[in-house]
């Protein structure tokens, strides 16, 4: 009998464990939904960043609006009109332009990679707030460049608040994100590269 009593607690023990991960994923996998459909309902979607890791620390500004962004930081631009990518940095002193691979993107802008978490990634609930859910995406494939991407969302509105990258090479990246604003009136070329925001006489290589 008390074989039988301890194969069931084994058992019981187990079936436990597998609806408490089944479920956890399940509220992960909706929090998650709800970010991308919190984003994807909108036109556009602006907010003032903060970039650090161990060797830098820039702030600056994102829009986005579908696939499509802008970037403006310290010692970084960037636009994607959703075909063609202009990257300027001070450490090139140039534009470059290129047709980037999804992988790219999600590198220059990791919203991205949330907005495509159900393909790449699986999302693991890691903590839940009075104010903010803490969801884990960790990479399904080595190969990807952010091999995890810890989120802190913003339990009212569903914006991501913080996202903090960890990279192939196990270096970390933290992104922290304030000042939303949605559905600002933007001009047709806000996706374009704009040569006002580069010094006058930058060179522009295409690499195309």
């Amino acid at each position: 009998i008390r074989l039988i009593f301890m194969k069931n607690k084994i058992i019981i023990s187990i079936a436990f464990m597998f609806v408490v991960f089944v479920c956890g994923a399940q509220n992960a996998n909706t929090i998650m939904n709800k970010v991308v459909s919190s984003y994807t309902s909108a036109k556009n979607v602006s907010a003032d960043f903060e970039l650090s890791s161990s060797q830098f620390k820039v702030k600056g500004n994102i829009v986005m609006s579908g696939m499509k962004f802008r970037i403006l930081a310290g010692g970084f631009s960037c636009w994607y009109d959703g075909t063609t990518q202009w990257v300027y940095t001070t450490a090139t002193k140039e534009v470059n332009v290129l047709e980037p691979t999804s992988e790219d993107l999600e590198v220059s802008n990791p919203y991205l990679a949330v907005m495509k978490y159900d393909t790449n990634y699986k999302a693991v609930m890691k903590s839940n707030t009075a104010k903010s859910y803490v969801v884990e995406m960790v990479a399904k494939n080595s190969y990807v460049d952010m091999s995890k991407i810890l989120l802190t969302i913003d339990k009212n509105t569903y914006q991501i608040k913080e996202a903090v990258a960890t990279m192939a090479d196990n270096s970390t990246q933290v992104i922290k994100f304030s000042k939303y604003v949605v559905n600002a009136k933007l001009s047709g070329s806000t996706f374009v590269f704009d040569s006002k925001a580069v010094p006058s006489g930058t060179p522009v290589i295409d690499l195309r």
